[in-house]
């Protein structure tokens, strides 16, 4: 405020120069009238908008906001190359929340000024705001390609492909940031968040490291460095970065999960149950940590321990199943409770939607799913007729993605338990798999018999449909009835693009890709690869091949994506030949 007064009496001091300036006149600039010898004079338009400005900062300090808006509305007609109040008058609409107003003056700022990159990034932020994301991409290209320098721009550019969900074009955007500052930790590590959104582990693993490298203070790679090497099957890397990240912020309940989790695969059983026992101790205790813990105990041979660890509530079918295995470990009889399984009140579809994966993810997908598979088919060779060991057993295959063994497991339980309303899903699941269209079609619409308003499964049948190119109207109506149901969800979005697509439709198609892509919780290769097969039908091979580039890079085992590129490539090379 000091400085503001200051700089208004060294204002009010230029004028006087040539005369003087009071107060309350009409005809002055910003409410004042400058006079030299007792006759008035007319300042120039630059200066009657340079005291525009300065007011509108003094009434803005003083919390007149109203007014200073005024003010500076009044300067882009004196003075149009003023960019400073420009600036300002744009970022008042903004707080204003009044998008069109800042937007209008934001382009007509840069055709006044093209050559400025800061008006570009403005002008990018407000197509960023108001959703017009290509636009927002091209004015952030712009400002870069006028400043390669601007860190501003590169950083504006990064924010928007992060919220689009356009990883692969922030991750090249990083490479670009990393290249003009070498040394930034920060840099290297937010290129290895978006590497692993994009499943790219080995180029993570190089940014997180290098990050460590810069600045050990980061210790949050260790974390994620330790998930990636459990990922891979690295157990003892894992150990040693959970570690290095638990000795600074041993709270971490789920840091301590994967440490007991790289523990287990490791053998070492006694450890790593210490390691849960110290987890339930915790304040937000869950009940996958109690059956964690007590399939920890079971591996350390310790079945009176595995009992004792059973979750309180949340899982009461897979804690029984715990329970029977401990007690058959003990000798104890254990036959009554495999025979209470279809009986307990639980439901065991939600408990393996809940914790079976999260069971496998942690202990090794093929130790612990074998290690499941053979007590549940223990259990079943002792007689006892079960739905439950059944659809364990069946979910835990197709957890494992052995799609063709869970098929006859599936069909005995269609057989036998014609009423569990989970089979024909399951089923369709696994002949999707198999890319059998005919089983999957039956056992979808056998499920919509009784669910007919599943938007889920609504989706699935549609969206086969549109990849076999069949009953694409009936597709298009299925799809709008599950968008009644979810109008965001992502998968339902791109579903129906992809019907448009093969109806011939393009633009109905990228726009429905492109909200998909936007709502994803990461960038999708599958969506790239629809999204450019659409530009590809509309006529625009550029953005079709730029779209492919991008699902390899997400998915390079694509089939048949880099084919596309190769082709179309080459025809645009040859056309321009031509």
């Amino acid at each position: 405020m000091r400085g503001l007064k200051h700089t208004m009496l060294l204002l009010l001091g230029m004028f006087s120069v040539a005369g003087c300036m009071s107060a309350g006149g009409s005809g002055g600039a910003g409410g004042f009238e400058i006079t030299e010898f007792g006759r008035p004079v007319r300042p120039s338009e630059r200066a009657r908008a340079y005291s525009h400005y300065m007011t509108s900062i003094y009434l803005d300090q003083q919390g007149q906001f109203e007014q200073s808006l005024k003010e500076l509305e009044s300067i882009p007609n004196l003075d149009p190359e003023a960019i400073t109040p420009t600036l300002r008058l744009i970022r008042a609409h903004l707080r204003q929340r009044d998008f069109d107003k800042a937007l209008e003056m934001a382009e007509r700022a840069v055709e006044q000024a093209p050559d400025r990159s800061n008006l570009w990034i403005v002008l990018g932020e407000i197509y960023h705001q108001v959703k017009r994301y290509d636009e927002a991409t091209k004015a952030f290209t712009k400002a870069i390609e006028l400043n390669p320098d601007n860190v501003l721009g590169y950083g504006a550019l990064v924010e928007l492909q992060e919220n689009t969900n356009d990883l692969v074009a922030a991750i090249d955007i990083y490479h670009r940031l990393i290249k003009l500052n070498p040394n930034s930790a920060g840099l290297h590590y937010q290129l290895g968040i978006n590497l692993i959104r994009i499943s790219d582990s080995k180029g993570a693993q190089e940014e997180l490291t290098k990050a460590l490298e810069l600045s050990s203070s980061l210790v949050r790679a260790h974390y994620f460095l330790g998930v990636l090497a459990l990922e891979a099957g690295e157990a003892q890397r894992s150990l040693e970065h959970i570690r290095k990240y638990l000795d600074v912020r041993p709270e971490d309940a789920e840091a301590q999960e994967m440490l007991g989790g790289a523990l287990t695969r490791l053998g070492q059983y006694e450890e790593a149950l210490g390691v849960f026992q110290g987890v339930l101790n915790g304040s937000e205790v869950q009940a996958k940590d109690y059956l964690a813990a007590s399939y920890v105990a079971l591996l350390a041979d310790q079945p009176q321990a595995a009992e004792k660890l059973l979750p309180p509530d949340g899982a009461p079918v897979l804690s029984t199943l715990l329970q029977a295995t401990a007690r058959q470990a003990q000798g104890l009889p254990y036959q009554p409770l495999i025979e209470s399984l279809d009986t307990v009140e639980g439901d065991i579809n939600d408990e393996a939607d809940a914790f079976l994966g999260d069971l496998l993810h942690l202990f090794g997908h093929e130790a612990a799913g074998q290690n499941i598979l053979e007590q549940v088919r223990v259990f079943a060779g002792t007689g006892v007729q079960s739905k439950t060991l059944k659809v364990l057993e069946a979910r835990t295959l197709m957890a494992l993605e052995r799609a063709q063994e869970a098929v006859p497991v599936l069909e005995d339980l269609l057989q036998r338990y014609p009423d569990f309303e989970w089979t024909h899903y399951y089923l369709a699941q696994v002949y999707d798999e198999l890319k059998n269209f005919d089983q999957t079609e039956l056992h979808l619409k056998s499920y919509l018999e009784k669910h007919p308003d599943d938007p889920d499964v609504l989706n699935f049948l549609a969206y086969l449909y549109a990849e076999a190119g069949v009953h694409l109207e009936e597709a298009e109506v299925l799809l709008k009835k599950s968008l009644a149901a979810d109008p965001e969800n992502p998968f339902y979005l791109d579903s129906l693009g992809w019907v448009y697509y093969k109806k011939g439709q393009a633009d109905f198609a990228i726009d429905y890709i492109q909200r998909a892509i936007y709502r994803m919780d990461s960038d999708d290769a599958v969506l790239r690869d629809h999204l450019g097969d659409a530009y590809l039908l509309k006529g625009d091979p550029e953005r079709a091949v730029s779209e492919w580039e991008r699902a390899v890079r997400l998915d390079p085992k694509l089939e048949g994506v880099q084919q596309k590129i190769d082709q179309h490539r080459v025809k645009d090379v040859s056309a321009l030949a031509r």
